[in-house]
């Protein structure tokens, strides 16, 4: 979710926390703050594939 908007010129730091690991899923807490406020925050989902299997995959197509 957006909070606010941030000058342009201003740092923008971001931050995450593994919260979750389920199988191959994990779920992050994330956060973005700028020099004066916290401008938003959200979750975000990720998923470890295996390279050999996901590209053997692809040529099949």
């Amino acid at each position: 979710k957006h909070i606010k908007a941030t000058p342009v010129g201003m740092v923008v730091t971001a931050k995450s926390e593994l919260l979750e690991v389920q199988g191959n899923k994990l779920q992050f807490s994330v956060e973005a703050y700028d020099e004066e406020a916290r401008i938003g925050y959200g979750t975000h989902t990720r998923h470890i594939i295996h390279a050999e299997s996901f590209l053997r995959k692809l040529e099949k197509k």
